[in-house]
């Protein structure tokens, strides 16, 4: 059995973080940070990664939506303001959900098809195209949406009504069961989170990059050299 740091659970609860941010970001103001948009959306392929950064395109650069999430909604010592206990509850609903959803196995395996559908239009019309998103919602629609917890969106009425951004949405939280089911492949816990609370800051600290500085943070791990495919099983 392949031995997982306590990084990799850092990274993949990130993930979880950042899909929870823009879902917020999206249904509250109609923009994201595109960056972080377009790596949620190609995790969603990344099938066999060799590490479990190579989720997230293999840069921490592309994770930092979520970097400062988790930091501002764990950090005790973080200001009131800057938490949203709406996101929180997004992070949550979408871990629960995740574990619904294996124990019931069919619904996961329909996403697996419609996202090889949503693979072959990303060859022809681009990774962010209005078509591989309607596609990837509507693996989310059809076959989560509708799953106990449901994981209801508030924001903008104008936002949530507008179909381009509610695609967007559906397809950041199916992005988000991505990085919980990662999460969950590498050892992490619900019961661990509240334990390794600091561990997790840490890590998320390590992994900040400063707005003066274009490099990563130094003396990072190397993340284990595999995680299991997401949708499908091997």
């Amino acid at each position: 059995m392949t031995e997982y740091t306590q990084q990799d659970r850092s990274l993949a609860l990130i993930g979880i973080y950042q899909a929870a941010q823009l879902v917020h970001d999206l249904a509250t103001t109609g923009k994201t940070d595109e960056l972080a948009y377009r790596t949620c959306i190609q995790s969603l392929f990344c099938d066999n990664p060799d590490k479990t950064l190579d989720v997230y395109g293999g840069e921490i650069a592309n994770i930092q939506v979520g970097v400062n999430s988790l930091l501002n909604q764990m950090n005790s010592e973080s200001a009131t303001q800057s938490r949203n206990l709406e996101i929180t509850r997004y992070v949550l609903s979408l871990m629960i959900l995740e574990k619904k959803l294996i124990k019931l196995g069919e619904p996961m395996q329909n996403v697996a098809r419609v996202l090889e559908v949503a693979k072959s239009q990303q060859v022809h019309f681009g990774l962010e195209h209005d078509n591989v998103i309607a596609s990837i919602a509507r693996a989310y629609s059809e076959n989560i949406s509708q799953v106990n917890p449901r994981i209801i969106v508030n924001g903008q009425h104008g936002h949530l009504q507008n179909a381009r951004t509610a695609n967007k949405i559906r397809a950041l939280l199916l992005a988000g069961i991505r990085s919980a089911l990662l999460w969950d492949q590498v050892g992490g816990s619900r019961w661990g989170l509240i334990w390794s609370r600091k561990k997790y800051l840490a890590d998320a600290l390590s992994f900040k990059i400063d707005s003066d500085d274009g490099s990563d943070s130094p003396n990072k791990e190397e993340p284990s050299e595999k995680v299991t495919s997401l949708f499908k099983q091997d």
